[in-house]
């Protein structure tokens, strides 16, 4: 498993990495909405690196609208141009919820809820739109 998540931070992401192979990302549809989980180490470290320029107990990472507003305020959105928000919650429920107030969908709730492991209580996650509309999100670190 490339990059600084431990392998303990959760068994089932090493299966991630086995099933993503060499692409390095997984795409799982769900209706017309789709789940993409980046698994590259370029992308990993970006993330790492604003994780570590901002240090603090977050558990997640995530490309909102505005960051000058409460978070509850403002949307997931881009990348590019966003601003980087940080949050700590207290579990994987509570981070669905939070994704859900930031306007993520029922289906796409339910692929972050099977698929990407360990969120918020092993395993740092970041989150954000791609330009297609789909949710991409990339495990960055082990937590805590």
């Amino acid at each position: 498993m490339p990059g600084p998540i431990p392998p303990n931070a959760n068994p089932s992401l090493e299966s991630l990495f086995e099933r993503a192979g060499a692409e390095q990302e997984i795409q799982i549809d769900a209706g017309d909405d789709r789940l993409r989980i980046v698994l590259r180490t370029d992308d990993m470290d970006l993330w790492r690196a604003h994780r570590r320029a901002h240090p603090g107990g977050t558990n997640l990472l995530l490309a909102c609208e505005s960051g000058s507003v409460a978070l509850a305020e403002t949307r997931l959105t881009w990348v590019v141009g966003a601003a980087i928000r940080q949050a700590l919650v207290g579990d994987q429920s509570e981070a669905l919820e939070l994704l859900q107030t930031l306007g993520i969908s029922q289906p796409l709730l339910a692929l972050v809820d099977s698929h990407c492991s360990g969120l918020a209580e092993t395993v740092v996650w970041a989150f954000h739109w791609e330009r297609h509309g789909w949710l991409t999100a990339t495990p960055v670190d082990g937590w805590p």
